[in-house]
């Protein structure tokens, strides 16, 4: 039965002018790409745009009634807030898809350092009225934040490890090539 299941598939390969390698071929190209974190940023691209919309109208439509530091520094924090959301997903799509730990690496630190202060500071603020929008929107992209935090630490480590192991191994063939 698998004889016949071998020869059909080697009958369809070579009609079809597709040559398949051997399974031994693909040993140690595992793909580290975390699915998770891939999810995240999917869904995370498809919610910025309702995020910002909702943010934009509860800064319209509280603006009026700011204090007059509000004023300059909501519309500050939201055009940083936008700029680095778009690089970070950016950065996190690259470096999650193509396998890269300074991308990867870049994603991170835009989460931790910019955006997760940037998020808190807009969900906290006590100086200003928060609106059932602006507020649930704020929630949503801080859940999204902080998962995305979580899955990429891991996903960097094993990452870095599974590129460390990768040098090493080519490190030590080209050793030996040259004895």
């Amino acid at each position: 039965m698998a004889s016949a299941k071998e020869g059909l598939l080697d009958t369809v390969t070579t009609r079809m002018g597709v040559k398949l390698a051997p399974p031994q071929d693909f040993i140690g190209c595992e793909i580290m790409s975390n699915l998770p974190l891939q999810m995240s940023l999917y869904y995370n691209a498809c919610f910025s745009p309702i995020w910002f919309s909702a943010t934009v109208l509860s800064l319209v439509v509280k603006h009026s009634s700011l204090p007059e530091i509000d004023k300059f520094v909501s519309p500050t924090v939201l055009v940083l807030m936008t700029i680095m959301e778009c690089v970070r997903l950016l950065c996190g799509y690259r470096g999650n898809l193509y396998e890269r730990v300074p991308a990867l690496a870049a994603f991170w630190m835009l989460s931790l350092v910019l955006q997760l202060p940037l998020c808190l500071y807009s969900l906290l603020n006590t100086s200003t009225i928060r609106l059932p929008l602006e507020l649930s929107v704020q929630i949503i992209l801080l859940l999204f934040l902080l998962f995305e935090l979580i899955v990429s630490t891991v996903t960097i480590k094993d990452m870095a490890a599974v590129q460390e192991t990768k040098f090493n191994l080519l490190q030590d063939s080209t050793l030996e090539k040259d004895e």
